[in-house]
């Protein structure tokens, strides 16, 4: 944990407020946007994955649906890891899942195969990233945690907004 809490006796444990946090609270601005950002990014590549796969728009809606079920689903298990092996390990592992995930899925010869590696694997690697995030910034947030917090969620609007455009740029 790297000394973010201090443990103050009675008052119970008080967060140093700063210092290496806002470097905490700009991976966590980073790891929400990407999170927020790349299951809405998807749908720019629909007509594509529609044509090459020769599936209907259901079919491709089924990504980013495994995806956020992936994300948002697998908190319980996520934070059994965070209380067994601690955030820094864990986030390791959801960077290389998330990796792995989209490598696999940049290899796909049939939808089912994008459904595993971006929907299951690239969205649970996301969420070991999310939710590790979250309980580090409350670690080293105290007084501040609104504001710390608060410019976390701008980061959805801010991703969301160049990612796409981004995205479309990448098609052409």
């Amino acid at each position: 944990m790297g000394g973010a809490v201090v443990d103050t006796g009675d008052n119970g444990v008080k967060a140093p407020d700063g210092g290496w946090g806002w470097a905490v609270l700009f991976g966590c601005f980073i790891i929400t946007g990407f999170s927020y950002a790349f299951p809405k990014a998807v749908s720019v590549f629909f007509k594509e994955l529609i044509r090459e796969f020769g599936v209907g728009y259901s079919d491709t809606a089924w990504i980013s649906s495994i995806l956020l079920a992936m994300l948002y689903g697998s908190g319980p298990i996520c934070s059994i890891l965070v209380n067994r092996f601690g955030c820094r390990p864990v986030m390791m592992v959801g960077g290389l899942f998330a990796s792995l995930g989209m490598v696999m899925a940049s290899f796909a010869t049939n939808i089912i195969h994008i459904y595993l590696g971006t929907g299951v694997i690239t969205g649970l690697g996301l969420a070991l990233n999310f939710q590790p995030s979250l309980i580090m910034l409350n670690r080293y947030f105290s007084e501040k945690r609104p504001l710390a917090n608060g410019t976390t969620k701008t980061t959805e609007v801010v991703k969301t907004g160049r990612s796409k455009p981004s995205n479309m740029n990448l098609k052409a």
